[in-house]
């Protein structure tokens, strides 16, 4: 049973979530908070192996929880995934930097939300062509042009794409679907998205060499 806990302050919103999960075979939701201060207390006891969580939360920003737990010590880690909305690409993108796998959009079809959540536990990271281009830009490929949100300087503590990253990123920024990126390069859907896994592996690493923190 793949388990899941959702920090999410809308009740709407959060009620939609849980119902979807509730059907979803093979998910059980452990818990759910609708505020920092909760989500803190109660997810050493839960241990999910995946998080769906807000940023903007009344006690203070998503991001935050997202760095502790990336930064936890202990036996147990859960696959993050972050809510956005669309043109909110600036946020999704320190979310990762601060240890998120990926996210989803607030309002996308529960089959979408569902597969997401799946794709997280299999290790998987989803993207759009919007950061895709971002990251071709962070990393120093200014050839994709602008990314068309702030903080996508290149920068030296980043690591380097290796030419098959560069490749899958380059095919996502121009709007080609993880099969059809395979396709291209003649290379299976999952191990696109293996790559594209590294590239925020390397985003994450470079953040924190960044801010003088150990690996």
């Amino acid at each position: 049973m793949l388990t899941v806990y959702l920090v999410e302050d809308d009740p709407l919103l959060a009620r939609h979530v849980l119902d979807a999960l509730a059907q979803a075979d093979g998910i059980e939701c452990v818990g759910h908070a609708d505020c920092l201060a909760v989500a803190r207390e109660e997810l050493p006891r839960r241990c999910p192996q995946v998080l769906l969580s807000d940023l903007g939360l009344p006690d203070g920003d998503g991001t935050d929880l997202i760095r502790e737990l990336s930064l936890f010590s202990g036996p147990w880690r859960p696959h993050i995934l972050v809510y956005s909305v669309f043109g909110d690409e600036a946020k999704v993108i320190h979310a990762i930097e601060a240890g998120a796998d990926g996210y989803f959009l607030k309002g996308c079809a529960d089959r979408d939300l569902i597969h997401a959540v799946q794709r997280a536990a299999d290790g998987e990271s989803p993207i759009s062509p919007a950061i895709a281009r971002y990251l071709l830009r962070r990393f120093g490929h200014a050839e994709s042009g602008p990314s068309g949100f702030d903080g996508a300087a290149p920068s030296a503590e980043d690591p380097q794409l290796s030419p098959p990253e560069h490749a899958v990123l380059r095919l996502v920024a121009q709007g080609y679907l993880a099969e059809e990126v395979g396709e291209r390069l003649m290379m299976s859907a999952h191990t696109v998205a293996t790559h594209v896994r590294a590239v925020y592996a390397k985003l994450q690493v470079g953040h924190r060499a960044a801010l003088g923190l150990a690996g």
